[in-house]
């Protein structure tokens, strides 16, 4: 073979290679493209039916008043939301910041120190993991994060507190430290200083009976009360909405309040259609807590102006949100469900089983469903590890008929589902024969055949 007749083979081959190779990427890029177009990934989704308004808490309260707050710093001894008994102490009056900031210190040296004492405590090193130790330290740490990102700042005290007792346990179960001895001997001494440099309180402020503490105090303590909240208006309501806060100078001297239980009710205006959900638990939140309570929906009252009504719910739970809340905006939830989703374009029906179709390599396979929540253009199935169901990430064949190849034996399913059918039989009706002998069958149905025709011969 000349060589002209080589290289001409060559270039051949290698154009041929290179239409191989493009024609290759084509076609990924068609049904990348394509493909796409024609499926969705099954992943989880939560929905939710609730509706939103703004309310006002009503309890029966009680303002607690000192004469006294003018004479120095007032420090609240409880947190919003605790629990009294009678005759309990609610704050005190120091004669300076300075007496406060002291105990403040105070209180903080003590946990520090306590923290120390326990780390280098040969009865939790000397079981102690590091590589454990380590791993709590890291999870600690998230969860500080978490708590700065989203303001909870109430929690970032205790998990900075929580880490750093870690990290001690850490060092000694690791040989970094061996005691903390010098550190123990320096926080006592500072210890030492404040107590001594300690001064009695100018006044005690006590409770006068017993139940829950809030040291917010709005001016609606004597207007609203339990026993009034059915003849509310709605100006009222949007009054107090628009109101929150009625302290006057006669509140000068308030140093908080008490309620004598966890339950409270709240008032607001709804704008619905349906009032369904009367006499009903609902799972109830305000948009300044992540907290979540059961409510029971206690009466919707029409207003008469259209799909206005005014709803009122009760709860027998709280928190120190809830105690110092006032007006709330708030979310009753009805349903809540989380599953995987699935578009109700892709559901078929093969048999009596409802699914869809998967792609499963350049083939698709059909998935029951587990439904779970049925919304307008969608359906969520159970999240579930049955390979006989959808499961998460399966790539969901949004119509299966143009990805089902001809000839290839895959049943595309039915859109709808079957119509239900009674499986009875006709009875067989017979009459006498024209020669009276034997019996001939009603035009309409069978002849009998066989044992039983032998069996009707007269």
């Amino acid at each position: 073979m000349s060589i002209r007749l080589r290289r001409l083979r060559d270039a051949l081959l290698m154009a041929l290679i290179v239409l191989c190779v493009f024609a290759l990427i084509a076609s990924q890029i068609y049904l990348s493209v394509h493909g796409s177009e024609n499926t969705q990934d099954a992943v989880l989704y939560t929905c939710k039916e609730s509706i939103s308004f703004t309310g006002v808490i009503v309890r029966d309260e009680t303002v607690i008043y000192s004469q006294r707050l003018d004479e120095g710093v007032m420090n609240y001894a409880v947190s919003d939301g605790a629990r009294l008994s009678k005759d309990s102490t609610i704050a005190r009056i120091y004669d300076s910041y300075t007496q406060v900031f002291n105990r403040y210190r105070i209180d903080r040296l003590t946990e520090e120190l306590e923290n120390l004492r326990r780390a280098q405590d040969p009865g939790t090193t000397d079981y102690a993991q590091p590589e454990f130790i380590n791993k709590q330290v890291a999870e600690s740490y998230k969860n500080l994060l978490l708590n700065l990102t989203e303001g909870e700042l109430d929690s970032v005290y205790d998990d900075s507190l929580e880490m750093l007792k870690l990290m001690n346990i850490y060092n000694i179960a690791s040989n970094i430290e061996s005691d903390y001895s010098e550190r123990i001997a320096e926080l006592t001494a500072e210890l030492d200083n404040l107590n001594a440099a300690l001064k009695e309180p100018i006044a005690t402020i006590n409770t006068t009976s017993a139940g829950y503490f809030t040291s917010v105090v709005d001016g609606y303590e004597n207007e609203l009360k339990l026993e009034n909240i059915g003849d509310m208006t709605v100006d009222q309501i949007k009054d107090i909405i628009a109101h929150p806060d009625k302290t006057t100078a006669s509140h000068n001297n308030a140093v908080g309040k008490v309620f004598n239980s966890y339950s409270w009710k709240m008032v607001g205006i709804i704008d619905v259609a349906d009032r369904y959900f009367v006499n009903e638990e609902l799972q109830f939140s305000i948009d300044s807590s992540e907290e979540t309570h059961t409510v029971f929906v206690e009466s919707i009252t029409p207003t008469g102006n259209g799909n206005e009504a005014i709803i009122i719910i009760s709860c027998d739970e709280l928190d120190s949100e809830l105690a110092r809340s006032r007006v709330a905006d708030v979310e009753l939830t009805f349903v809540e469900e989380t599953g995987i989703r699935a578009p109700r374009v892709a559901i078929r029906f093969v048999g009596a089983d409802k699914g869809v179709y998967v792609m499963v390599g350049e083939k698709v396979e059909f998935k029951k469903l587990k439904v779970i929540y049925e919304g307008d253009d969608y359906v969520l199935s159970e999240n579930t590890s049955d390979s006989e169901y959808l499961n998460l990430y399966d790539r969901i064949v949004i119509d299966p008929i143009s990805a089902i190849s001809p000839g290839d034996g895959t049943d595309a399913g039915d859109e709808t589902p079957p119509e239900p059918t009674e499986a009875t039989t006709a009875p067989e009706v017979t009459a006498p024969a024209s020669d009276g002998t034997t019996e001939a069958p009603v035009e309409g149905t069978e002849a009998p055949t066989g044992a039983a025709a032998a069996s009707q011969t007269t």
